[in-house]
């Protein structure tokens, strides 16, 4: 890669690997997605604000929060809950933003189950910036019966590319 305005930038902490590419072509190669990692049993994701994330004032893109958001607490969930799909279309998605986040910094986001029913999922989350918070994020997720989800087992495949077992609830829940 050539270095240039999208490249002049430092590398991610330790411990985060690119998220494979899912769609090709899709909203992510147009986005520029994100990166993950694993802290104490839990899927982090994380990003460098890069110029084709800001806005005009050089700060990130409120939309740019708002996608990676959205994949990243249905990945958390499907990562951390073992519900063994490959999808989980989103029912609702809240972001109140707290604070700029300037372009150049690395942003990480966490995650937290809060329910889980037959049909929906519910996930919270936290943007920060070196541990300030800049962001949070609700979502309410349909949750798709097994083998009813396209493509791969998306928790199974983050599990598998971070070396880490499978945690809590798991199955259908009631």
């Amino acid at each position: 890669m050539t270095p240039g305005p999208e490249t002049d930038f430092p590398p991610p902490p330790p411990g985060f690997v690119a998220v494979p590419d899912l769609a090709p072509g899709g909203f992510d190669a147009v986005s520029g997605g994100f990166l993950v990692g694993v802290e104490a049993g839990q899927l982090v994701g994380g990003f460098r604000v890069t110029p084709s994330c800001c806005n005009r004032a050089g700060l990130c893109h409120g939309g740019k929060l708002a996608g990676v958001c959205d994949a990243y607490l249905a990945m958390a969930a499907l990562f951390r809950e073992d519900l063994q799909g490959g999808f989980l279309p989103t029912v609702s998605l809240g972001l109140d933003f707290m604070a700029p986040v300037p372009r150049g910094v690395w942003v990480e986001l966490r995650a937290e189950t809060l329910r889980i029913t037959r049909s929906l999922v519910f996930v919270q989350g936290l943007v920060t910036v070196e541990g300030t918070p800049a962001a949070r994020a609700d979502a309410i997720y349909h949750r798709l019966p097994p083998g009813d989800a396209p493509g791969p087992d998306i928790g199974a495949l983050l599990r598998g590319l971070l070396g880490h077992a499978t945690t809590t609830r798991g199955g259908m829940a009631p």
